[in-house]
């Protein structure tokens, strides 16, 4: 009996034990799946033999992926639907992946080379962002210290509002404006003189104007006159103004003098300049202090390499200018790009591509080396040795804005189209 009552004891015990070890694997199990749920790098949205899709994998795909598609044809994946769709894309591509882990493709040494080449990449990325961009981004505070100990740069435009009065010669010009100084109504005279036949009607009235804004084709494009209108006090009058429509006189009834952009409009102006500004200055910083940290020794006897690694002599890169300005952006130096440009307009003058090589030196000198000076001299190059090409604004913009630390000057093609969108006035 005792006997039995042991046995009894002991299944009793061992049952105990396995309750508990089962109740602890099913606790284990609950945390591994919240932590699923919470990290998106360890949950798993799709196995496909043994490679697996995370959530975080999809994410970085996802995003990288409607990046790089036209805005048209993004909405059709942000649809939880879509979005599946583009998860099954995904699956076809590890189904592919499979077969190359098969053949130990992972190990082959070009792979890995390109492997560790794309890390590289990667690194390179992320450390600018984290030790070079967060560390430079101003606080709230040192953006509106700046804002304070600047108001000049935030000052909003000049608006006028005026009539004009166009006549179809010089005397009959001067003879209304001898009227108008004698008191003589202007909105009276503007129907019954001026042979702008759209604003006459409204005795002569043409709104507001902005200042930095395009003028409307009524007043010529005239910067004579643009700059005159700009000067007016209520009520004040110009003098006889020359344009290709006539002989224009204004008169600003009312004017609206520039007033400071409130902070909260200016902010992320403020923050992406200063940003620009610190991170230019950190960069150097950074980069000659690793420089010093990691010793660098080329194991060849010259730092050029050729095939079959004996030292290469400087190539000739081109026989003509597409193959100059290819060469050009295909250095990765600065002085050496300088260098090949100057030699595309020195070769080939009349070349399409002189007057973008001669803007380039300019940009390089100033957006890359921050030697305004060289700068200057290139792009006033570019306005005086090829007017007519479509880059002599953007060449005028980068003289006004460069030395600015408020402006982001961005890449060539931002410059273009802000230099554009300042000739049209349109944002």
């Amino acid at each position: 009996m005792r006997k039995v009552l042991v046995l009894v004891a002991l299944a009793a015990v061992l049952f105990s034990l396995a309750t508990a070890v089962t109740a602890k694997d099913g606790e284990k199990e609950k945390t591994e799946d919240k932590e699923q749920a919470q990290d998106p790098s360890k949950r798993v949205l799709a196995k496909v033999g043994n490679v697996e899709i995370t959530e975080q994998e999809f994410n970085l795909q996802f995003r990288a992926g409607m990046s790089r598609m036209p805005a048209s044809n993004q909405a059709m994946f942000m649809t939880p639907h879509g979005r599946k769709q583009f998860l099954d894309m995904m699956v076809d591509e590890k189904i592919w992946v499979n077969g190359a882990l098969e053949m130990d493709l992972d190990k082959d040494s070009e792979v890995l080379m390109l492997t560790r080449m794309s890390r590289d990449q990667i690194l390179l990325r992320k450390y600018y962002e984290k030790a070079i961009v967060e560390r430079s981004r101003p606080t709230e505070t040192e953006a509106r210290a700046f804002y304070d100990a600047n108001p000049h740069r935030f000052m909003g435009p000049t608006r006028v509002k005026i009539r004009q009065i166009v006549l179809p010669d010089s005397a009959s010009a001067a003879a209304t404006l001898k009227e108008l100084k004698a008191g003589a109504n202007f909105a009276k005279l503007a129907r019954e003189r001026s042979i702008d036949s759209v604003s006459a009607v409204n005795g002569g009235d043409l709104g507001q104007l902005t200042e930095g804004l395009a003028l409307p084709a009524s007043l010529g494009g005239s910067e004579q006159y643009s700059s005159a209108v700009f000067k007016l006090k209520q009520g004040e009058l110009t003098d006889v103004i020359h344009t290709s429509l006539g002989y224009h006189i204004a008169t600003a009834y009312e004017r609206i003098d520039p007033e400071l952009r409130p902070f909260d409009a200016v902010k992320k102006r403020i923050e992406d300049s200063l940003t620009s500004e610190r991170t230019q200055k950190l960069r150097g910083e950074l980069f000659d202090m690793l420089k010093d940290k990691f010793a660098v020794a080329y194991m060849i006897e010259d730092s050029s390499v050729a095939p079959g690694g004996e030292a290469a002599q400087p190539p000739k890169v081109a026989n003509s200018p597409e193959e100059l300005f290819q060469a050009a952006m295909d250095s990765k130096d600065s002085n050496q790009r300088i260098d090949i440009y100057r030699e595309l307009v020195r070769r080939f003058p009349d070349s399409k591509h002189a007057a973008q090589a001669q803007f380039m030196i300019g940009f390089i000198y100033s957006e890359e080396l921050r030697e305004y000076a060289k700068a200057e001299e290139a792009l006033k190059q570019v306005i005086r040795e090829y007017p007519g090409s479509e880059l002599v604004g953007s060449a005028r913009w980068m003289l006004d804005n460069m030395r600015d630390s408020t402006q982001t000057v961005g890449t060539v093609e931002d410059v273009k189209k802000k230099a554009g969108t300042e000739k049209t006035g349109k944002p």
